[in-house]
C-alpha cells in the first residue's frame, strides 16, 4: 500500500513541477489590462510636449475584438501624476473606411492614476491612432500604428494546446504502467 502511495505522490509531483513550468510564465504573461496576450508598450514613459507619458495597449498582438489602451501622464519635473487632464483616442483603418473615437477615463482604468478606453475593432490590418491629451500644462499628441490580426480559430488553440495534451497523455500512462507494475509485483 506505501508503495503505491509514493507512486501517486511522484506522478502528482511531477505534475506540479510540470504546472509550475507551464503555468507561471502564462500568468505572468497575462498581467495586463485586455482579454488575454501580453501588453505592447507605444510610448515608453518619454516626455512628450508639455507631459511626460506611458502609453500601452493590450492584449499583445492585438486581434479583431475588444482592445484596451492606457495613458499615464506625469509632470516631466516633478514626476507628479497628472489627475485632471482630458484624454481622448481617436483610432482610424483607412482599408476599411472606419473611424472610431472614445474618451479615456479613470473609470474606465479602474484607478486614479491611469486613463483607459476599451475599443472594438471589427477589422483586422493597420489601425492609425492618436492620444491626444490636454491639461493644465498644455496639449500634448502621440501618433502610432496599431496591428491587428483576424480573431484566433479553434484550430489555432488546439495546435497550441496540442503539446500539452501528449504530455498530459503521456504521463498518465507512465503512471498507469507504472501502478499495474506494482501490483503484479505485489501479487
Amino acid at each position: 500500500m506505501l508503495k503505491v502511495r509514493r507512486g501517486g505522490l511522484w506522478v502528482s509531483r511531477v505534475l506540479w513541477v510540470t504546472a509550475l513550468l507551464f503555468g507561471l510564465p502564462a500568468a505572468a504573461r497575462a498581467e495586463n489590462l485586455g482579454p488575454g496576450g501580453g501588453t505592447r508598450i507605444i510610448t515608453g514613459d518619454e516626455v512628450v510636449g508639455s507631459y511626460r507619458l506611458l502609453i500601452t495597449a493590450a492584449p499583445e498582438p492585438a486581434q479583431v475584438g475588444q482592445v484596451t489602451f492606457v495613458v499615464r501622464i506625469s509632470d516631466p519635473v516633478s514626476a507628479d501624476k497628472v489627475r485632471d487632464a482630458q484624454v481622448s483616442l481617436a483610432l482610424r483603418n483607412e482599408t476599411a473606411g472606419a473611424e472610431l473615437a472614445a474618451e479615456m477615463t479613470h473609470e474606465k482604468a479602474g484607478n486614479l492614476l491611469d486613463y483607459a478606453a476599451h475599443m472594438t475593432l471589427e477589422q483586422p490590418g493597420l489601425w492609425n491612432g492618436v492620444v491626444t491629451v490636454t491639461g493644465p500644462a498644455g496639449s500634448s499628441e502621440v501618433s502610432f500604428v496599431q496591428r491587428v490580426l483576424p480573431a484566433r480559430q479553434l484550430s489555432t488553440v488546439l495546435i497550441i494546446g496540442m503539446p500539452f495534451l501528449v504530455l498530459l497523455g503521456a504521463l498518465g500512462l507512465f503512471w498507469f504502467a507504472r501502478s499495474g507494475s506494482r501490483r503484479a509485483d505485489q501479487s
